[in-house]
């Protein structure tokens, strides 16, 4: 998994490269400024004067890596920028090998299925155009499901204290929408579970113990993010992202970059909708890539799906 990270990022790796896109520059420039603003005054930079005529660093999503807990284990290494999201790339292909593993995969059939998860086209556009919490927060996943079928089949404390704790940091790394996709998945996989032990009515003091230890890890998770979502819920009336009720912008500006049932078919055809960039006519405003998964893995992913039925529950 390292050598296939190695080969794609190369120049910006060993060539003290980086990448072009809008949202990549622009936030590393004020990065760059606030970071230098919190060592001149010593203290955590609350207030960025260059953007909308200036707006609150943490309560407005626009300075919180800091207040991100594993910034810290990286910033002991001198660790910062492109470095710190494909170190968290690199999470993700490992977190997927351990998850299939734990479902009895081969360890090629893990190693296969981690480095697509891993390097699938979406997880590496995210990177390229400057979309990193995105990549990082979905880095989680697989993690964070490992953790929520271990707390149901072994349910002890170091399972949903782990759990726990890698909610809550997937929550702090502040891509909401994908750490709100990743609740949907542990919440559907916690109510099969649910259904399948109320109809079995066997082994309720472990079925007990796994939904407590669950609803626990749950909120040992919500309480981690509380510091950066305590102070956005705060300046919600004053964001345009906050509402129409609040004064924000309207339901189409908030659903316009929702994915379109159509544009499903770019998971197996790229340039279904004219792939991306001034060639886009898709239902979004503009879009700079498509979200391709790549036909090789779906056909194994369904060609498993078929061969494995006896591990669905």
């Amino acid at each position: 998994m390292l050598v296939a990270i190695f080969i794609l990022f190369e120049p910006i790796i060993f060539g003290n490269k980086t990448f072009g896109s809008p949202d990549s520059l622009s936030p590393k420039a004020v990065g760059i400024a606030l970071n230098q603003t919190s060592k001149d005054i010593g203290e955590f930079a609350q207030w960025q004067p260059w953007v909308f005529s200036g707006m609150p660093s943490a309560e407005a999503f626009t300075h919180i890596s800091k207040l991100y807990f594993p910034e810290y284990l990286f910033n002991l290494f001198f660790l910062s920028g492109i470095f710190i999201q494909l170190l968290h790339l690199l999470f993700a292909g490992i977190g997927c090998f351990f998850l299939l593993r734990y479902l009895k995969c081969s360890e090629w059939a893990a190693l296969l299925g981690s480095l697509g998860f891993m390097i699938t086209p979406y997880m590496i556009t995210m990177v390229v155009y400057g979309h990193g919490s995105q990549m990082m927060t979905a880095a989680y996943i697989p993690w964070v499901f490992w953790f929520t079928v271990r707390v149901w089949n072994d349910p002890n404390l170091f399972n949903a204290g782990w759990l726990g704790i890698l909610l809550g940091f997937q929550l702090q790394r502040a891509h909401v929408q994908i750490a709100y996709y990743t609740w949907l998945l542990i919440g559907a996989y916690s109510l099969l579970m649910i259904v399948t032990e109320v109809k079995n009515k066997e082994n309720r003091n472990k079925f007990g113990k796994s939904l407590s230890l669950f609803s626990i890890a749950c909120l040992l998770g919500i309480g981690l993010s509380l510091l950066i979502y305590l102070p956005a819920i705060g300046y919600s009336e004053f964001s345009i992202r906050g509402g129409s009720q609040v004064g924000g912008d309207n339901y189409n500006y908030a659903t316009g970059w929702s994915f379109h049932p159509k544009e499903i078919l770019t998971f197996f055809i790229p340039s279904a909708f004219g792939f991306g960039g001034q060639p886009y006519w898709g239902f979004m405003p503009f879009t700079d890539y498509p979200n391709y998964m790549g036909i090789i893995i779906l056909i194994l992913a369904i060609l498993g799906f078929n061969n494995k039925r006896d591990l669905i529950h």
